[in-house]
């Protein structure tokens, strides 16, 4: 027995240095933020690794109102994550990536400037227009945006005649004379793990 309890000890001793290096990684792409949150991740997974001290479960805004069960990690630094949970609290449904802390390999993050998004696009690409629920929603298929539910904002008040050139619930081009007046960045970045 004595030597079964060492041999545990010595596997949580030699599992901790990785699961630190795991809970430090601050990468992201389709189906996957970090090395740990990916679709088989369970909502108890995120207190294990990233510590209850950094994870606050919650009700966490969706859509039109809506609030599903989640958690906050990370609040309030460049890391924050808002992970949602399915309606009966099991699995995670999606995570929207809110802190600039979280990067693809291509070095899409939030804060990406409307420039360095096309770079990554490979072109220009469809936005719903600001101001509404679904405002700038990015629709775009190019290889480092593919799979990513991305959102776009402008940053500058100033030109409130260019702003309402690009309001409402109609699609316009990243390359609409207005944007270049507005400082747009991503706002946030959504990855699901839903069906």
């Amino acid at each position: 027995m004595r030597l079964a309890r060492l041999a545990f000890a010595a596997v949580m001793l030699l599992a901790a240095p990785a699961l630190a290096l795991d809970a430090a990684d601050r990468t992201f792409g389709p189906g996957r933020v970090g090395a740990i949150v990916k679709g088989s991740t369970k909502p108890d997974d995120l207190v294990k690794v990233y510590t209850a001290a950094y994870v606050k479960l919650g009700k966490i805004h969706t859509v039109e109102g809506q609030q599903q069960p989640g958690a906050i990690l990370f609040q309030g630094t460049s890391s924050e994550l808002q992970v949602v949970f399915t309606e009966d609290g099991k699995k995670i449904e999606f995570v929207r990536i809110v802190g600039a802390a979280w990067s693809t390999k291509e070095g899409l993050r939030v804060g990406t400037t409307l420039a360095e998004l096309e770079r990554i696009n490979g072109g220009a690409f469809q936005f719903s227009g600001f101001g509404w629920d679904y405002g700038g929603a990015v629709k775009a298929g190019g290889r480092g945006l593919r799979g990513l539910g991305i959102t776009i904002a402008y940053t500058k008040n100033g030109d409130s005649r260019a702003a309402r050139q690009v309001m409402g619930e109609n699609q316009f081009s990243s390359r609409h004379p207005a944007l270049k007046t507005l400082g747009v960045v991503v706002s946030q970045i959504v990855v699901g793990f839903g069906p």
